[in-house]
């Protein structure tokens, strides 16, 4: 069994459930406010190309950064289906240092809430910073996790995923809250089944870093950006009022 952040049967079991022609609330809301922005555009913690491919249809220069070996070669296959090829980095985003310097830089599907501490977090917003064009713009959401607030110390089967080769992946969660340092820990295990034997298995343990709507806002201040706005579930001008809205931001590199 193999401990890992994003292995291959995660990156397996994800590829299947998001398939890059899903239906999101995401694409289109990013496509329509990168698409009014000059310049290079880096996708953070671009993971299987779920965001990044209607990007690159649009016509938009969009390179991708990501940890994980494994969601960088499936991103690069599932572009090149396309006859897409991208620019893809592998790197950790709170360490970033690539060549250049970007006019925006999307962390998107609440990714951001992945890096797990609020000290990796800030580190992330600093090293973007650092990499943003003179009035560069980020753009990031996140959410709270409140079903895992509601099942602490439970644990979760999920659906069983059908992979096309006829195989099942199972998965089955446990997650434990650290109220004070505001993480959710979620233990993650996949198993891949095959003609009636287990032939794979894997851990993942998923730390969810969670921020309340003014702390973020706060943070970024703080960290080299200004005229930040918020809107809810990826609609512009649309207040969030409830704890289960998607917060959407945007801020300028002050």
């Amino acid at each position: 069994m193999t401990l890992t952040a994003y292995g291959a049967l995660c990156t397996e079991a994800y590829n299947i459930t998001k398939p890059i022609e899903g239906t999101y609330l995401d694409v289109p809301y990013y496509t329509q406010k990168l698409a009014q922005i000059d310049g290079r555009i880096l996708e953070a913690m671009v993971g299987t190309g779920r965001l990044l491919i209607p990007l690159l249809k649009a016509g938009l220069h969009v390179e991708g950064i990501d940890a994980s070996p494994e969601m960088l070669a499936v991103c690069q296959r599932n572009c090149a289906e396309r006859n897409l090829n991208p620019v893809l980095h592998r790197g950790a985003i709170e360490t970033l240092d690539l060549p250049g310097k970007f006019s925006a830089i999307v962390v998107a599907f609440g990714s951001f809430m992945l890096l797990g501490k609020r000290s990796t977090a800030i580190a992330a917003l600093q090293a973007f910073a650092k990499h943003l064009e003179p009035n560069g713009q980020i753009f990031i959401d996140l959410e709270l996790p409140i079903d895992s607030f509601k099942a602490e110390n439970l644990i979760k089967q999920r659906h069983p995923i059908e992979c096309l080769d006829g195989s099942i992946i199972l998965i089955q969660t446990s997650s434990s809250i650290d109220w004070l340092e505001q993480v959710e820990y979620t233990l993650i295990r996949y198993e891949k089944w095959s003609n009636g034997a287990l032939v794979a298995t894997e851990l993942q343990p998923l730390p969810l870093h969670w921020f309340g709507r003014e702390e973020f806002v706060m943070c970024l201040q703080e960290n080299g950006y200004k005229d930040i706005t918020l809107c809810a579930n990826y609609t512009d001008g649309l207040a969030p009022s409830s704890y289960t809205d998607h917060l959407c931001f945007s801020a300028t590199l002050a």
